[in-house]
Protein backbone atom coordinates (compact mmCIF):
# COMPACT_ATOMS: atom_id res chain seq x y z
CA UNK A 1 0.00 0.00 0.00
CA UNK A 2 1.78 3.56 -1.14
CA UNK A 3 0.47 6.45 0.67
CA UNK A 4 2.67 9.88 1.24
CA UNK A 5 2.70 11.71 4.87
CA UNK A 6 0.63 15.16 3.03
CA UNK A 7 -2.36 12.49 2.37
CA UNK A 8 -2.28 10.79 5.33
CA UNK A 9 -2.92 14.32 7.10
CA UNK A 10 -6.09 14.59 5.56
CA UNK A 11 -7.33 12.47 7.79
CA UNK A 12 -5.08 12.83 10.75
CA UNK A 13 -4.25 15.41 12.50
CA UNK A 14 -0.53 15.33 14.17
CA UNK A 15 2.35 17.13 15.05
CA UNK A 16 5.28 14.58 14.24
CA UNK A 17 7.24 14.37 11.51
CA UNK A 18 7.94 12.08 8.79
CA UNK A 19 10.46 10.38 10.18
CA UNK A 20 8.68 9.46 13.22
CA UNK A 21 5.98 8.00 10.96
CA UNK A 22 8.22 5.49 9.42
CA UNK A 23 9.41 4.44 12.81
CA UNK A 24 5.36 4.41 14.30
CA UNK A 25 3.91 2.76 11.18
CA UNK A 26 6.86 -0.48 11.81
CA UNK A 27 5.70 -0.17 15.83
CA UNK A 28 1.79 -0.95 15.30
CA UNK A 29 2.26 -3.41 13.01
CA UNK A 30 2.03 -1.76 9.43
CA UNK A 31 5.74 -2.26 8.63
CA UNK A 32 7.48 0.15 5.89
CA UNK A 33 9.22 -1.60 3.45
CA UNK A 34 10.86 1.39 1.77
CA UNK A 35 10.19 4.97 0.90
CA UNK A 36 10.61 5.90 -2.21
CA UNK A 37 12.62 9.64 -2.71
CA UNK A 38 11.46 11.46 -5.89
CA UNK A 39 13.40 11.82 -9.12
CA UNK A 40 14.71 15.02 -8.88
CA UNK A 41 14.60 15.40 -12.49
CA UNK A 42 10.79 16.48 -11.94
CA UNK A 43 12.36 19.35 -10.22
CA UNK A 44 13.42 20.81 -13.95
CA UNK A 45 10.16 20.99 -15.58
CA UNK A 46 8.89 24.87 -15.29
CA UNK A 47 5.50 26.58 -16.14
CA UNK A 48 6.16 28.29 -19.05
CA UNK A 49 4.63 31.08 -21.75
CA UNK A 50 4.31 30.99 -25.11
CA UNK A 51 4.71 34.85 -26.02
CA UNK A 52 5.12 34.15 -30.06
CA UNK A 53 5.50 31.40 -32.82
CA UNK A 54 6.44 32.13 -36.44
CA UNK A 55 5.71 29.05 -38.97
CA UNK A 56 9.34 26.93 -38.96
CA UNK A 57 11.06 27.82 -42.68
CA UNK A 58 11.28 24.61 -43.41
CA UNK A 59 8.69 22.32 -41.89
CA UNK A 60 4.41 22.62 -42.42
CA UNK A 61 3.52 21.31 -39.08
CA UNK A 62 6.12 23.43 -37.01
CA UNK A 63 5.90 26.08 -34.91
CA UNK A 64 8.92 28.13 -33.74
CA UNK A 65 7.93 29.80 -30.32
CA UNK A 66 9.37 32.08 -28.24
CA UNK A 67 8.73 30.74 -24.56
CA UNK A 68 9.09 33.06 -21.41
CA UNK A 69 10.59 30.61 -18.46
CA UNK A 70 10.81 33.43 -16.05
CA UNK A 71 13.23 36.17 -14.95
CA UNK A 72 13.32 37.53 -18.47
CA UNK A 73 14.59 34.39 -19.59
CA UNK A 74 13.08 33.66 -23.37
CA UNK A 75 14.07 30.89 -25.27
CA UNK A 76 13.31 29.64 -28.87
CA UNK A 77 11.58 26.08 -28.94
CA UNK A 78 10.41 24.13 -32.30
CA UNK A 79 7.25 22.74 -31.47
CA UNK A 80 4.90 20.68 -33.77
CA UNK A 81 1.61 20.36 -31.64
CA UNK A 82 -1.79 22.46 -33.12
CA UNK A 83 -2.70 24.17 -29.96
CA UNK A 84 0.76 26.08 -29.57
CA UNK A 85 0.04 29.42 -29.71
CA UNK A 86 0.31 32.90 -28.39
CA UNK A 87 -0.19 33.49 -24.90
CA UNK A 88 -0.55 29.90 -23.65
CA UNK A 89 0.48 28.83 -20.39
CA UNK A 90 2.18 25.22 -20.49
CA UNK A 91 5.25 22.81 -19.13
CA UNK A 92 8.60 23.42 -20.73
CA UNK A 93 11.76 20.95 -19.95
CA UNK A 94 14.69 22.60 -20.61
CA UNK A 95 18.11 20.68 -22.10
CA UNK A 96 18.89 18.25 -19.34
CA UNK A 97 15.58 16.84 -18.62
CA UNK A 98 14.06 13.35 -18.94
CA UNK A 99 10.95 12.56 -20.24
CA UNK A 100 8.76 10.71 -17.61
CA UNK A 101 6.65 8.64 -20.20
CA UNK A 102 9.79 7.72 -22.67
CA UNK A 103 12.67 8.17 -20.64
CA UNK A 104 14.58 10.28 -23.12
CA UNK A 105 16.53 13.31 -22.07
CA UNK A 106 16.73 16.22 -24.17
CA UNK A 107 19.46 18.12 -25.38
CA UNK A 108 19.97 21.75 -27.32
CA UNK A 109 18.95 20.27 -31.00
CA UNK A 110 18.62 21.90 -34.35
CA UNK A 111 15.34 20.75 -35.76
CA UNK A 112 14.88 20.81 -39.71
CA UNK A 113 17.49 23.56 -39.35
CA UNK A 114 16.09 25.65 -36.10
CA UNK A 115 17.95 25.53 -33.12
CA UNK A 116 15.56 24.10 -30.16
CA UNK A 117 16.41 24.62 -26.68
CA UNK A 118 14.14 22.18 -24.81
CA UNK A 119 10.42 21.23 -25.27
CA UNK A 120 7.31 21.71 -24.48
CA UNK A 121 5.49 18.86 -23.01
CA UNK A 122 2.07 17.23 -23.74
CA UNK A 123 0.09 15.24 -21.01
CA UNK A 124 1.23 12.01 -22.47
CA UNK A 125 4.54 12.43 -21.87
CA UNK A 126 4.67 13.92 -18.53
CA UNK A 127 2.40 11.17 -17.17
CA UNK A 128 -0.17 13.15 -16.41
CA UNK A 129 -3.65 11.71 -18.82
CA UNK A 130 -3.54 9.54 -21.82
CA UNK A 131 -3.74 12.93 -23.83
CA UNK A 132 -1.00 13.33 -26.32
CA UNK A 133 -3.12 15.69 -28.87
CA UNK A 134 -1.12 18.87 -28.10
CA UNK A 135 0.89 20.21 -25.36
CA UNK A 136 0.06 20.80 -22.03
CA UNK A 137 -2.76 23.78 -21.18
CA UNK A 138 -2.68 25.16 -18.08
CA UNK A 139 -5.43 27.60 -16.54
CA UNK A 140 -4.41 31.26 -16.95
CA UNK A 141 -5.98 32.42 -13.84
CA UNK A 142 -4.13 29.90 -11.16
CA UNK A 143 -0.65 29.95 -13.11
CA UNK A 144 -0.33 33.57 -14.80
CA UNK A 145 1.98 34.05 -11.69
CA UNK A 146 3.54 30.93 -11.31
CA UNK A 147 5.91 31.44 -14.88
CA UNK A 148 9.16 30.03 -14.39
CA UNK A 149 8.50 27.98 -10.82
CA UNK A 150 8.48 23.92 -11.28
CA UNK A 151 5.11 23.00 -12.34
CA UNK A 152 5.66 19.07 -10.33
CA UNK A 153 6.67 21.38 -6.49
CA UNK A 154 3.34 20.29 -4.89
CA UNK A 155 3.62 16.54 -6.01
CA UNK A 156 7.16 15.84 -5.47
CA UNK A 157 7.11 14.14 -2.23
CA UNK A 158 8.13 10.64 -0.74
CA UNK A 159 6.27 7.65 -0.97
CA UNK A 160 5.66 5.27 1.70
CA UNK A 161 5.18 1.76 0.81
CA UNK A 162 3.27 0.21 3.44
CA UNK A 163 3.49 -3.70 3.91
CA UNK A 164 -0.02 -4.47 4.65
CA UNK A 165 -0.38 -8.55 6.03
CA UNK A 166 -3.50 -10.28 4.44
CA UNK A 167 -5.44 -10.10 7.75
CA UNK A 168 -5.88 -5.87 7.59
CA UNK A 169 -8.04 -5.56 4.80
CA UNK A 170 -8.78 -1.97 6.55
CA UNK A 171 -5.43 -0.54 6.20
CA UNK A 172 -5.45 -0.58 2.39
CA UNK A 173 -7.26 2.51 2.17
CA UNK A 174 -5.26 6.11 3.79
CA UNK A 175 -8.17 6.34 6.64
CA UNK A 176 -7.71 3.04 7.96
CA UNK A 177 -3.73 3.54 8.05
CA UNK A 178 -4.54 6.79 10.51
CA UNK A 179 -7.25 5.25 12.42
CA UNK A 180 -4.99 2.62 13.40
CA UNK A 181 -2.39 5.87 14.41
CA UNK A 182 -4.74 7.91 15.82
CA UNK A 183 -5.20 5.14 18.16
CA UNK A 184 -1.66 4.71 18.65
CA UNK A 185 -1.13 8.59 20.10
CA UNK A 186 0.20 9.25 16.67
CA UNK A 187 -2.38 12.23 16.04
CA UNK A 188 -6.45 12.64 16.21
CA UNK A 189 -8.34 11.14 13.55
CA UNK A 190 -10.04 14.03 11.79
CA UNK A 191 -13.90 13.66 11.42
CA UNK A 192 -14.91 12.22 7.70
CA UNK A 193 -16.86 14.80 6.17
CA UNK A 194 -19.09 14.20 2.78
CA UNK A 195 -22.25 15.34 1.23
CA UNK A 196 -24.64 12.43 1.46
CA UNK A 197 -26.95 12.35 -2.02
CA UNK A 198 -29.83 13.96 -1.50
CA UNK A 199 -32.35 12.81 -4.58
CA UNK A 200 -35.94 11.97 -4.82
CA UNK A 201 -34.90 10.58 -8.63
CA UNK A 202 -34.89 6.69 -8.43
CA UNK A 203 -32.32 4.87 -9.90
CA UNK A 204 -33.64 3.88 -13.51
CA UNK A 205 -30.88 1.14 -14.18
CA UNK A 206 -32.77 -2.25 -13.48
CA UNK A 207 -30.11 -4.12 -11.50
CA UNK A 208 -30.48 -7.75 -10.14
CA UNK A 209 -28.63 -10.52 -7.93
CA UNK A 210 -29.86 -14.16 -8.84
CA UNK A 211 -29.49 -16.31 -5.43
CA UNK A 212 -27.77 -19.22 -7.22
CA UNK A 213 -25.27 -21.51 -5.60
CA UNK A 214 -22.00 -20.04 -5.23
CA UNK A 215 -22.88 -16.50 -6.06
CA UNK A 216 -19.56 -14.24 -5.20
CA UNK A 217 -21.70 -11.44 -4.74
CA UNK A 218 -23.91 -10.21 -1.59
CA UNK A 219 -24.71 -6.50 -2.17
CA UNK A 220 -24.64 -4.43 -5.00
CA UNK A 221 -25.02 -0.82 -4.48
CA UNK A 222 -25.65 1.79 -7.48
CA UNK A 223 -26.56 5.07 -8.34
CA UNK A 224 -27.13 7.07 -11.73
CA UNK A 225 -25.29 10.62 -12.59
CA UNK A 226 -26.83 12.30 -15.98
CA UNK A 227 -25.89 14.76 -18.17
CA UNK A 228 -22.25 15.04 -17.03
CA UNK A 229 -19.35 15.78 -18.53
CA UNK A 230 -15.95 13.71 -17.88
CA UNK A 231 -12.99 15.87 -18.68
CA UNK A 232 -9.67 15.48 -17.55
CA UNK A 233 -9.25 15.52 -13.73
CA UNK A 234 -8.27 18.81 -12.17
CA UNK A 235 -5.23 19.48 -10.59
CA UNK A 236 -5.50 18.12 -6.96
CA UNK A 237 -6.89 15.19 -8.33
CA UNK A 238 -3.79 14.57 -10.65
CA UNK A 239 -1.74 15.58 -8.49
CA UNK A 240 -3.44 12.83 -5.75
CA UNK A 241 -3.10 10.07 -7.95
CA UNK A 242 0.59 11.03 -9.33
CA UNK A 243 1.63 11.03 -5.77
CA UNK A 244 1.11 7.09 -4.95
CA UNK A 245 2.80 6.55 -8.62
CA UNK A 246 -0.65 5.90 -10.31
CA UNK A 247 -1.27 7.51 -13.86
CA UNK A 248 -4.40 10.20 -14.06
CA UNK A 249 -6.81 8.96 -16.84
CA UNK A 250 -10.11 10.86 -16.84
CA UNK A 251 -12.16 12.55 -13.76
CA UNK A 252 -14.76 9.81 -13.42
CA UNK A 253 -11.76 7.25 -13.44
CA UNK A 254 -9.50 8.69 -11.46
CA UNK A 255 -12.25 9.76 -8.88
CA UNK A 256 -13.40 5.87 -8.39
CA UNK A 257 -9.82 5.39 -7.94
CA UNK A 258 -9.22 8.20 -5.24
CA UNK A 259 -12.03 6.82 -3.17
CA UNK A 260 -10.75 3.34 -3.49
CA UNK A 261 -7.11 4.82 -2.25
CA UNK A 262 -8.62 6.95 0.04
CA UNK A 263 -11.02 4.93 2.04
CA UNK A 264 -10.45 1.46 1.15
CA UNK A 265 -13.43 1.20 -1.09
CA UNK A 266 -12.93 -0.03 -4.67
CA UNK A 267 -15.49 1.44 -7.23
CA UNK A 268 -16.45 0.85 -10.59
CA UNK A 269 -17.99 3.17 -13.50
CA UNK A 270 -20.46 1.91 -16.39
CA UNK A 271 -21.33 4.13 -19.69
CA UNK A 272 -24.70 3.63 -18.92
CA UNK A 273 -25.64 4.25 -22.12
CA UNK A 274 -24.22 1.29 -23.14
CA UNK A 275 -25.86 -1.34 -20.41
CA UNK A 276 -28.51 -3.25 -22.59
CA UNK A 277 -31.67 -3.57 -20.29
CA UNK A 278 -30.01 -3.24 -17.14
CA UNK A 279 -27.81 -5.36 -14.88
CA UNK A 280 -27.92 -8.98 -13.71
CA UNK A 281 -25.24 -10.30 -11.11
CA UNK A 282 -24.63 -13.83 -11.87
CA UNK A 283 -22.28 -16.98 -12.25
CA UNK A 284 -20.80 -17.52 -15.40
CA UNK A 285 -21.62 -20.33 -17.92
CA UNK A 286 -18.10 -22.28 -19.15
CA UNK A 287 -17.29 -21.02 -22.45
CA UNK A 288 -18.42 -17.63 -21.90
CA UNK A 289 -16.01 -14.89 -22.90
CA UNK A 290 -15.14 -10.82 -22.49
CA UNK A 291 -12.74 -8.17 -23.28
CA UNK A 292 -12.04 -6.42 -20.36
CA UNK A 293 -10.35 -3.04 -19.69
CA UNK A 294 -6.74 -4.23 -20.25
CA UNK A 295 -7.71 -5.07 -23.82
CA UNK A 296 -7.54 -8.43 -23.35
CA UNK A 297 -10.01 -11.29 -23.72
CA UNK A 298 -10.98 -13.38 -21.13
CA UNK A 299 -12.47 -17.07 -21.45
CA UNK A 300 -14.53 -18.08 -18.24
CA UNK A 301 -15.38 -21.31 -16.64
CA UNK A 302 -17.78 -22.12 -14.39
CA UNK A 303 -19.39 -20.08 -11.33
CA UNK A 304 -17.26 -16.96 -12.29
CA UNK A 305 -18.79 -13.89 -10.57
CA UNK A 306 -19.99 -12.05 -13.61
CA UNK A 307 -21.60 -8.34 -13.97
CA UNK A 308 -24.08 -8.92 -17.28
CA UNK A 309 -26.78 -7.35 -19.22
CA UNK A 310 -28.65 -8.78 -21.62
CA UNK A 311 -26.04 -8.87 -24.17
CA UNK A 312 -23.64 -10.77 -22.55
CA UNK A 313 -20.79 -10.20 -19.98
CA UNK A 314 -19.97 -6.54 -18.58
CA UNK A 315 -17.09 -7.24 -16.22
CA UNK A 316 -15.71 -10.31 -13.59
CA UNK A 317 -17.10 -8.51 -10.34
CA UNK A 318 -14.70 -7.27 -8.05
CA UNK A 319 -11.86 -8.06 -10.28
CA UNK A 320 -11.92 -6.11 -13.39
CA UNK A 321 -14.49 -4.27 -16.05
CA UNK A 322 -15.01 -5.11 -19.60
CA UNK A 323 -14.10 -2.73 -22.91
CA UNK A 324 -17.60 -2.95 -23.76
CA UNK A 325 -18.93 -0.73 -20.94
CA UNK A 326 -16.36 1.73 -19.53
CA UNK A 327 -16.58 5.50 -19.59
CA UNK A 328 -15.03 7.83 -22.14
CA UNK A 329 -14.44 11.36 -22.39
CA UNK A 330 -18.13 11.78 -24.20
CA UNK A 331 -19.60 9.61 -21.62
CA UNK A 332 -22.92 11.44 -20.60
CA UNK A 333 -24.42 8.91 -18.29
CA UNK A 334 -22.78 7.05 -15.62
CA UNK A 335 -23.57 4.05 -13.11
CA UNK A 336 -21.30 4.19 -10.25
CA UNK A 337 -21.05 0.58 -8.39
CA UNK A 338 -20.57 -0.09 -5.09
CA UNK A 339 -20.52 -3.77 -4.10
CA UNK A 340 -19.35 -6.46 -1.89
CA UNK A 341 -18.32 -9.71 -3.35
CA UNK A 342 -17.21 -12.97 -1.52
CA UNK A 343 -13.27 -12.95 -0.87
CA UNK A 344 -12.93 -16.63 -1.59
CA UNK A 345 -14.85 -16.43 -5.17
CA UNK A 346 -12.47 -13.41 -5.92
CA UNK A 347 -9.30 -15.26 -5.30
CA UNK A 348 -10.18 -18.54 -7.33
CA UNK A 349 -11.30 -16.54 -10.53
CA UNK A 350 -8.56 -14.08 -10.47
CA UNK A 351 -5.90 -17.08 -10.36
CA UNK A 352 -7.87 -18.98 -12.52
CA UNK A 353 -7.58 -15.97 -15.37
CA UNK A 354 -4.11 -15.05 -13.78
CA UNK A 355 -5.92 -11.24 -13.23
CA UNK A 356 -4.09 -8.96 -10.90
CA UNK A 357 -5.78 -5.76 -10.28
CA UNK A 358 -6.38 -2.97 -7.13
CA UNK A 359 -9.77 -4.03 -7.04
CA UNK A 360 -8.72 -7.88 -6.93
CA UNK A 361 -6.59 -7.09 -4.08
CA UNK A 362 -8.65 -5.38 -1.59
CA UNK A 363 -12.03 -7.52 -2.25
CA UNK A 364 -9.96 -10.91 -2.14
CA UNK A 365 -9.11 -9.66 1.44
CA UNK A 366 -12.27 -8.64 2.80
CA UNK A 367 -14.04 -4.99 1.89
CA UNK A 368 -16.07 -3.33 4.68
CA UNK A 369 -19.35 -4.71 3.56
CA UNK A 370 -21.04 -1.42 5.22
CA UNK A 371 -19.39 0.88 3.19
CA UNK A 372 -21.52 0.79 0.10
CA UNK A 373 -22.90 3.99 0.47
CA UNK A 374 -20.27 5.61 1.55
CA UNK A 375 -18.35 5.48 -1.35
CA UNK A 376 -21.35 6.02 -3.21
CA UNK A 377 -22.15 9.38 -1.58
CA UNK A 378 -18.36 10.42 -2.00
CA UNK A 379 -17.88 9.52 -5.51
CA UNK A 380 -21.45 11.23 -6.69
CA UNK A 381 -20.09 14.42 -4.49
CA UNK A 382 -16.71 14.21 -6.20
CA UNK A 383 -18.21 13.75 -9.97
CA UNK A 384 -21.14 16.40 -9.67
CA UNK A 385 -18.44 18.73 -8.34
CA UNK A 386 -15.79 18.01 -11.45
CA UNK A 387 -18.18 17.19 -14.23
CA UNK A 388 -21.40 18.43 -12.74
CA UNK A 389 -24.89 16.31 -13.86
CA UNK A 390 -28.01 15.10 -11.83
CA UNK A 391 -28.00 12.34 -9.05
CA UNK A 392 -29.93 9.69 -8.41
CA UNK A 393 -30.94 7.80 -4.83
CA UNK A 394 -28.65 5.26 -3.78
CA UNK A 395 -30.27 1.55 -4.58
CA UNK A 396 -28.75 -1.29 -2.81
CA UNK A 397 -30.04 -4.64 -3.81
CA UNK A 398 -28.62 -7.92 -1.73
CA UNK A 399 -29.32 -11.48 -1.19
CA UNK A 400 -27.71 -11.43 2.70
CA UNK A 401 -28.32 -9.27 5.74
CA UNK A 402 -24.94 -8.40 7.80
CA UNK A 403 -23.85 -9.00 11.10
CA UNK A 404 -22.05 -7.82 13.43
CA UNK A 405 -19.48 -9.97 15.15
CA UNK A 406 -19.74 -9.77 19.12
CA UNK A 407 -17.39 -10.80 21.28
CA UNK A 408 -17.03 -11.02 25.10
CA UNK A 409 -13.99 -9.32 26.64
CA UNK A 410 -12.66 -10.05 29.77
CA UNK A 411 -10.23 -7.45 30.98
CA UNK A 412 -8.65 -9.69 33.21
CA UNK A 413 -7.56 -11.99 30.11
CA UNK A 414 -5.26 -9.44 29.26
CA UNK A 415 -2.21 -9.98 31.78
CA UNK A 416 -2.70 -13.15 31.74
CA UNK A 417 -1.64 -13.22 28.23
CA UNK A 418 0.38 -10.22 27.65
CA UNK A 419 2.20 -10.16 30.85
CA UNK A 420 1.95 -7.02 31.66
CA UNK A 421 -1.25 -4.80 32.48
CA UNK A 422 -2.75 -1.67 31.30
CA UNK A 423 -5.66 0.41 32.85
CA UNK A 424 -8.80 -0.10 32.22
CA UNK A 425 -9.38 3.23 31.26
CA UNK A 426 -6.38 2.63 28.68
CA UNK A 427 -8.32 -0.58 27.26
CA UNK A 428 -11.65 1.01 26.31
CA UNK A 429 -9.69 4.53 25.08
CA UNK A 430 -7.94 1.88 22.46
CA UNK A 431 -10.41 -0.27 21.82
CA UNK A 432 -13.10 3.03 21.23
CA UNK A 433 -10.74 4.59 18.98
CA UNK A 434 -10.13 1.59 16.79
CA UNK A 435 -13.79 1.60 16.17
CA UNK A 436 -15.30 -0.88 18.84
CA UNK A 437 -19.03 -0.44 20.44
CA UNK A 438 -18.36 -1.15 23.73
CA UNK A 439 -21.27 -2.31 26.51
CA UNK A 440 -20.29 -3.28 30.02
CA UNK A 441 -21.40 -6.46 32.00
CA UNK A 442 -20.30 -6.20 35.13
CA UNK A 443 -16.32 -7.36 34.69
CA UNK A 444 -16.71 -8.25 31.10
CA UNK A 445 -17.24 -5.63 28.25
CA UNK A 446 -19.61 -7.03 25.41
CA UNK A 447 -17.63 -5.57 22.10
CA UNK A 448 -19.13 -5.25 18.85
CA UNK A 449 -16.22 -5.42 15.93
CA UNK A 450 -16.27 -2.72 13.27
CA UNK A 451 -17.56 -3.95 9.91
CA UNK A 452 -14.07 -3.54 8.41
CA UNK A 453 -12.22 -5.61 11.11
CA UNK A 454 -12.81 -9.15 9.38
CA UNK A 455 -9.85 -10.67 11.19
CA UNK A 456 -10.95 -10.41 14.57
CA UNK A 457 -13.59 -13.41 15.83
CA UNK A 458 -12.23 -14.04 19.86
CA UNK A 459 -10.83 -12.70 22.41
CA UNK A 460 -7.47 -13.68 21.98
CA UNK A 461 -7.56 -11.41 18.34
CA UNK A 462 -8.63 -8.25 21.37
CA UNK A 463 -5.55 -8.37 23.54
CA UNK A 464 -3.43 -8.62 20.39
CA UNK A 465 -4.96 -5.21 19.22
CA UNK A 466 -4.57 -3.98 22.86
CA UNK A 467 -0.65 -5.28 22.78
CA UNK A 468 0.08 -3.42 19.79
CA UNK A 469 -1.13 -0.73 19.79
CA UNK A 470 -0.24 0.03 23.77
CA UNK A 471 3.57 -1.18 22.45
CA UNK A 472 4.97 -4.58 21.63
CA UNK A 473 8.35 -2.53 23.78
CA UNK A 474 6.02 -2.93 26.85
CA UNK A 475 6.49 -6.52 27.01
CA UNK A 476 8.96 -6.99 29.27
CA UNK A 477 11.93 -9.05 28.47
CA UNK A 478 13.34 -11.89 30.83
CA UNK A 479 16.42 -14.13 30.37
CA UNK A 480 15.64 -17.66 30.55
CA UNK A 481 17.21 -19.06 33.74
CA UNK A 482 20.10 -21.86 33.98
CA UNK A 483 20.42 -23.97 36.99
CA UNK A 484 23.65 -24.25 38.08
CA UNK A 485 26.24 -27.27 37.40
CA UNK A 486 23.20 -28.98 35.45
CA UNK A 487 23.85 -30.02 31.65
CA UNK A 488 21.64 -27.72 28.88
CA UNK A 489 20.44 -31.28 27.43
CA UNK A 490 19.05 -34.34 29.39
CA UNK A 491 20.33 -38.05 28.30
CA UNK A 492 17.38 -38.56 25.74
CA UNK A 493 18.14 -35.08 24.21
CA UNK A 494 22.18 -35.64 24.15
CA UNK A 495 21.07 -39.19 21.89
CA UNK A 496 18.81 -37.86 19.72
CA UNK A 497 21.01 -34.81 18.40
CA UNK A 498 24.08 -37.45 18.05
CA UNK A 499 21.55 -40.33 16.15
CA UNK A 500 20.66 -36.84 14.20
CA UNK A 501 24.30 -35.86 12.75
CA UNK A 502 25.15 -39.90 12.04
CA UNK A 503 22.42 -40.15 10.09
CA UNK A 504 22.83 -36.64 8.15
CA UNK A 505 26.68 -37.73 8.04
CA UNK A 506 25.63 -40.47 5.93
CA UNK A 507 23.87 -38.57 3.17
Amino acid sequence: MKITFDWLREHLDTKFSEEQLLDKLTDIGLEVESVERPSSDLEKFLVAKILKTEPHPDADRLKVCDVDIGNQNILKVVCGAPNAREGLITIYAPPGAVIPKNKMKLVVAKIRGVTSHGMLCSESELNLSEDSEGITELDEKNYANKIGENYFSKSIVNIIDVSITPNRPDCLGVRGIARDLAAAGFGKLKEFKFNKINSKDKQTVSVKILNEKNQGCSFFGSCLITNVKNTQSPDWLKEKIISIGQKPISAIVDITNYVMFDLNRPLHAYDADKIDKGIVVRNSKKGESFKALDNKDYKLDNDMCVISDNSGVLGLGGIIGGERSGTELDTKNVLIESAYFDPRSIRKTAKQLNIDTDAKFRFERGIDPQSIEQGLNRAAELITQICGGSVSMIDVQSINEFKNTTIDFNPDSFKKISGFEISNKEILEILNNLGFIIQKKQNILSLTVPSWRPDINQEIDIIEELVRIYGYDKIETIEPKKARNKPTLNKSQKLFHFLQRAVASKG
